[in-house]
């Protein structure tokens, strides 16, 4: 077996998830067995991989030099790697690969994973509409479509995709030796904000949401300020704002928080929400894609509809401490029930073997149901 990764971007999610799966194949296959094809300014962002498996090529946008940079990179190494697997990541990648190879017979499977699907944000109807038809058309030209949550299941089944074609292989990520307490010396409930200052994240609603609270909520900020409502109110003592952190940093801010907040208006998955459990703490998030399947309600945080600063700032001000501190605990306990890497590698493990039958992978079955 030997499996081509093909990403358009290695950033967020994508390269979090990229992190995750290529240690455990290098370990499976070595070195020799996988490769990974990614923009040259994001190889970087690629953690506990080898080299050796890397193959880049020059992205600065998303203009159609930078595809045909692409096409060029994935025919360059389909020729010369050789592979049995192709997994491509993102819909930008998906449509490129299988518009060079899906409608034609090749000595290798396209498996795709959109990581959240185009049509599925808050955008412009017609813009929706027309990723749908992308999708529906091009979901024939790949043998399987990956999806990491049960909404972007559900999502792809309405646009008209085939049951059959798709597989539900929820998200995971690695268990970590509990992170040391960051300093944060405040009485008020300390409340973390992981990710990027923009609309789809929702950060304008958290500072609309804690503005009634100054005495009784403090936040924190890893990510990065942009021009608007973040920059604009930068200066309330209420917020701290610490800019990007490394992953371990990241993991010692949630030990030092009550309460992580995900107000996000659309999320494939929210790995945030994901990691705050990991670290056994409390989240609070927007009732949206699969958020609602991370968090459950009552018992390992809170879902509040997005867009409303009044039930947000509600929700994280009627908890008390000993209440997030449980929910924390059962968060965690949640995580390690389902949402682990290693799982998510066992049933990668499985669906590629069940297209390389040279393979010889135990793992449970791919479509283990996931009950919330």
């Amino acid at each position: 077996m030997k499996i081509l990764h093909i990403a358009e971007s290695a950033k967020g999610g994508v390269g979090t998830y990229l992190s995750e799966i290529l240690p455990f194949q290098q370990n499976m296959l070595g070195v020799d067995g996988v490769r990974i094809i990614v923009p040259d300014n994001h190889a970087s962002h690629l953690s506990g991989v080898d080299r050796h498996m890397v193959h880049s090529w020059r992205r600065r946008d998303r203009s159609l030099g930078a595809l045909l940079r692409l096409a060029f990179a994935v025919r360059t190494e389909v020729r010369r790697f050789r592979p049995s697997i192709i997994h491509v990541h993102s819909s930008f990648a998906g449509a490129v690969v299988r518009l060079m190879y899906g409608w034609r017979k090749m000595p290798f499977v396209i498996l795709y994973c959109p990581h959240g699907w185009g049509f599925d944000r808050r955008t412009s109807a017609l813009k929706n509409r027309v990723a749908a038809l992308i999708e529906r058309t091009l979901a024939e030209w790949c043998a399987r479509i990956i999806v990491i949550s049960e909404h972007e299941r559900q999502a792809g089944l309405a646009i008209g995709i085939p049951e059959g074609k798709l597989v539900l292989i929820l998200n995971g990520i690695t268990d970590i030796v509990p992170a040391r307490p960051s300093r944060w010396d405040d009485s008020r409930l300390k409340v973390l904000f992981v990710g990027r200052l923009d609309h789809q994240k929702g950060f304008d609603t958290l500072l609309d949401a804690i503005e009634p609270f100054a005495k009784e909520i403090a936040v924190r900020v890893v990510g990065k300020a942009i021009a608007g409502p973040a920059s604009a109110r930068r200066g309330r003592s209420q917020v701290e704002y610490l800019g990007w952190r490394s992953l371990f940093e990241v993991a010692s801010e949630i030990a030092a928080a009550d309460v992580v907040a995900v107000p996000s208006r659309w999320e494939g998955f929210g790995l945030v929400a994901l990691e705050a459990m990991r670290g056994g703490c409390a989240v609070v998030a927007s009732d949206v894609g699969g958020l609602r399947e991370i968090v459950v309600d009552g018992e390992t945080g809170r879902l509040v509809p997005p867009d409303y600063p009044e039930r947000l700032g509600h929700a994280l001000s009627s908890g008390t401490r000993e209440q997030w501190k449980a929910m924390g605990r059962a968060g965690r306990e949640r995580y390690l029930a389902l949402f682990t890497a290693a799982r998510l590698n066992r049933q990668l493990a499985q669906l590629y073997a069940e297209y390389d039958r040279t393979a010889s992978i135990a793992a449970p079955d791919v479509h283990e149901a996931v009950h919330a």
